[in-house]
């Protein structure tokens, strides 16, 4: 937990009037002449947030409003005509707080708020005067007491009446105070501007009392995580000031209507109202987002807890996730098209998390079908897709998102779901532009971080999504799981069984393609390679037909890199465990040309397109090496000679994956670690899917 804030001494943002007016000789002064400068002025010359004496802020307001809403009640019986002894139904307007009020200090408010002039001039004269009394005070103490006093004479002068029509004591003393003329105002709408009403000056002081509480208690936490915060303490100094000065110009009025004298200008009580009214609107507004705030830090430190450490029932946590709150909207079932309870449907289960935006790509959701067919046989699965859709919500973001979920079998959260647990999502599971996919137990347990990429690579073959089967699934050759299903070659399978040398190629240039299969070509007539058993060339990018498929090339790399993610997720980064040849094929993408040779499913080595073509044009310098060699082993020496005489480190940018992605990487051309890079882009507002 962090230090707690104090209110800052730097002057809070304008709450109403921005500049003093200068003032004419015949102009009444008004509360616009008592702009924000001029009153921290006052008040910051010679007062800061001194916590030299503190008070139980709560439990002070508890009796101030029980003091106030008892007279209050007292006065509706007298205003109904029922002069006779309130009987309580219950002990409910009785506060059970227990105070010990500074009384010296307490009388010594009194007297400053007793029988003054009406008017601004002296209600501003008399609230500096309260705050040189409490200078010792914090500021939100400094309006507690004062309410405190004004509501111990208010509710001291009904009490003295509710007593006097049985009680000699009561009736003498409230005839010295005559509160017998109080009676007579009560249906006015002056009185009911300052007392009585919901929304009167008095209880407008009391609920700004009751925020500023709050607010003081949220500055107990870290304003890094209620960035709200901070401009919310600024405003307490001034908001103090303004409560005081209406409880000031409040119980000057009062004591008008006792000493039947002079009442405070109409105008001045109108400006009041409007002013604190004001007051009010600006501090729930930061309240609002500080409550938020909180929510969000609250449940994320709940999600933390529940996923990680003490693991709780997996709908009680999908719950959570989703709306903040242990129920939630019912999800869609895609295979009956009904609305179905979250807690019904998951009970039990294993839940596969699918997490995007609406530019989920088609490929993602064809693998994802074939995974929820597979797991149509165990019931122990479900599959839920979480849409992230940004705010305002668009009619085509509607259409998008009805399209997709027409689409899908399993089940879908609702369209105008706000993701409560964005933070937990986007900082524990690093959600990016990427879909994230998390694999979680019955006991909200993570079997698996993001197994996207186990999907994208090998689709069903990836159930149940746990370590030890990633594991098995990487002990097979990379090129079995992330080049053999590229091709259409129907002899392919048979060549790898044959452990046959085989050249998988591909490039962005037709130029280089045309150049290595003519080359390639002369070599396999060549009758020391034909001795040696030959070799096949495999053709990476092409469909059925043998036209170019470009969205078959963007699932390869794709593909690729979640290879490269997920055994570096798996094995570790380091040099002796990072699949160097695939992240040189990644390097590549960008290439004219590059070739992938294997003895069978074996990778032998990984070449850049214009090394490949030099290595067979000087065919007649490594030919002889056949003699006494196999070919995958001669082509792999000359290849390497060639790579040193001419080194080329790469640059690999990675997109943007959810989920677990390697910070530190080996050069595929050399033993160093390659230079990290990282940039921002920021998301402020919404999300950035």
């Amino acid at each position: 937990m962090a230090t707690p804030h104090k209110a800052p001494t730097t002057p809070a943002p304008a709450l109403l009037h921005s500049k003093q007016s200068a003032i004419t000789p015949k102009e009444e002064l008004s509360t616009r002449h008592y702009s924000d400068e001029v009153v921290t002025g006052h008040i910051y010359a010679k007062h800061r947030d001194d916590d030299t004496t503190k008070i139980d802020l709560h439990s002070y307001i508890s009796v101030i409003e029980s003091i106030i809403t008892t007279a209050d009640r007292i006065t509706d019986t007298v205003h109904r005509g029922s002069e006779g002894r309130l009987v309580y139904s219950n002990d409910s307007l009785a506060s059970t707080a227990v105070i010990e009020p500074p009384l010296c200090t307490l009388h010594h408010i009194s007297s400053e708020l007793s029988c003054k002039a009406p008017g601004i001039e002296k209600a501003h004269e008399t609230t500096i005067e309260i705050f040189e009394i409490l200078a010792n005070y914090p500021w939100e103490a400094k309006a507690a007491l004062t309410l405190l006093a004004f509501a111990t004479d208010y509710g001291d002068l009904w009490h003295l009446y509710h007593y006097s029509q049985a009680d000699p004591l009561a009736k003498s003393l409230a005839i010295i105070k005559k509160v017998g003329t109080l009676k007579k105002h009560l249906d006015s709408l002056r009185y009911r501007q300052v007392l009585l009403n919901p929304k009167s000056l008095i209880q407008s002081c009391l609920q700004a009392l009751k925020y500023m509480s709050e607010i003081k208690e949220f500055s107990k936490y870290d304003a890094k995580e209620l960035p709200e915060l901070p401009a919310a303490l600024r405003l307490i100094p001034l908001v103090t000031y303004w409560v005081i000065h209406t409880i000031v110009a409040s119980k000057i009025e009062l004591s008008t209507y006792l000493s039947e004298t002079e009442n405070q200008p109409q105008r001045y009580l109108n400006e009041l109202s409007e002013k604190i009214g004001f007051v009010l609107a600006e501090l729930e507004k930061h309240l609002v987002a500080i409550r938020e705030q909180f929510e969000e830090v609250d449940l994320y430190r709940w999600l933390v807890d529940h996923i990680e450490h003490y693991h709780t029932d997996i709908t009680t946590v999908i719950a959570k996730l989703l709306s903040g709150k242990p129920e939630t909207k019912p999800l869609f079932d895609g295979t009956t098209h009904r609305e179905v309870n979250v807690h019904e449907s998951l009970s039990g289960k294993y839940v596969i998390l699918i997490i995007s935006g609406l530019d989920i790509s088609e490929d993602d959701i064809r693998a994802f079908h074939k995974i929820y067919e597979e797991l149509k046989r165990d019931t122990r699965y479900e599959i839920v897709w979480v849409p992230i859709i940004l705010e305002p919500y668009q009619e085509e973001d509607r259409k998008r998102y009805e399209y997709l979920r027409s689409t899908m079998k399993w089940y879908s959260v609702e369209f105008t779901t706000k993701i409560s647990g964005m933070r937990y999502i986007e900082e524990k599971w690093q959600l990016r532009e990427d879909p994230l996919v998390v694999v979680l137990n019955p006991q909200s347990k993570v079997e698996f971080m993001n197994a996207i990429h186990l999907v994208r690579v090998w689709e069903n073959e990836a159930i149940p999504f746990t370590l030890d089967r990633t594991q098995a699934l990487l002990r097979r050759n990379w090129p079995e799981s992330t080049l053999i299903k590229f091709t259409h070659q129907p002899r392919l399978q048979n060549w790898i069984a044959r452990d046959k040398s085989i050249l998988f190629y591909g490039g962005k240039n037709p130029l280089w393609i045309q150049q290595f299969e003519e080359r390639a070509e002369i070599l396999r007539s060549d009758p020391l390679i034909m001795d040696g058993g030959s070799f096949e060339i495999v053709r990476i990018g092409k469909d059925a037909t043998g036209q170019d498929d470009p969205a078959l090339m963007a699932r390869f790399w794709t593909t690729q890199w979640g290879y490269f993610v997920v055994k570096s997720q798996i094995k570790g980064s380091s040099a002796s465990e990072t699949t160097e040849d695939i992240l040189r094929l990644i390097s590549y993408q960008n290439e004219d040309g590059w070739v992938v040779l294997t003895v069978g499913s074996a990778p032998v080595l990984v070449g850049r397109g214009i090394l490949i073509l030099k290595l067979l044009e000087e065919y007649p310098k490594w030919k002889q090496s056949l003699r006494i060699k196999a070919f995958p082993d001669v082509v792999r020496e000359y290849f390497n000679e060639l790579a040193l005489q001419s080194h080329q480190c790469d640059r690999v940018i990675l997109p943007g994956f959810s989920g677990w992605i390697p910070m530190i990487v080996n050069c595929p051309e050399c033993p160093r670690f390659m230079e990290t890079g990282i940039s921002f882009k920021c998301c402020h507002g919404g999300t950035h899917m």
